[in-house]
């Protein structure tokens, strides 16, 4: 997901650049695949970055951890102030040997995929749940177990003092 930004980086300070980004199936190195991603991208020039704003709409499938299901998971990820640093503008507080990924190249391209993998990977919850099973009742919950099963999920913890 590169996006070249010339007119931009060599505009005003201040200056809004918008991109779609708008894909199907996406793999995000070798663990993680998104069934698509859309999102409006406001692009903003500060003196020494580029912020990129905007909420990311997409769907990852996700293991429920009450019935062991896989289903498809949708999220509304928020992108705030995530910033790329200006192509020869250099952090005095960064560490020579540490790696920038957020860095705009100097034939000013921004590539937003690491950026993208680690908002979703932190967006994802811990312990999924899957709609149909969210209640703690579930009727249908009861229905897909059997009765060994059902039996162990009412085990009532006794009152000892």
């Amino acid at each position: 997901m590169r996006y070249r930004l010339n007119k931009l980086i060599h505009g005003p300070v201040g200056g809004v650049h918008m991109e779609r980004l708008d894909r199907g199936s996406t793999w995000f190195g070798d663990k993680l695949q998104v069934n698509y991603l859309r999102a409006d991208l406001a692009f903003t020039k500060t003196n020494f970055n580029v912020l990129i704003e905007g909420i990311v709409e997409t769907e990852v499938n996700v293991q429920c951890v009450r019935s062991l299901d896989i289903f498809p998971l949708p999220l509304d990820i928020p992108l705030l102030d995530v910033a790329f640093a200006l192509p020869g503008y250099q952090d005095e507080n960064k560490i020579d040997d540490e790696p920038n990924d957020r860095q705009i190249s100097a034939d000013n391209w921004v590539d937003l995929t690491e950026a993208l993998r680690e908002e979703i990977i932190m967006a994802i919850p811990i312990n999924p749940v899957n709609p149909k099973f969210a209640g703690e009742n579930t009727p249908a919950l009861s229905e897909e177990l059997d009765e060994q099963d059902r039996e162990w999920l009412n085990i009532k913890w006794s009152n000892t003092r």
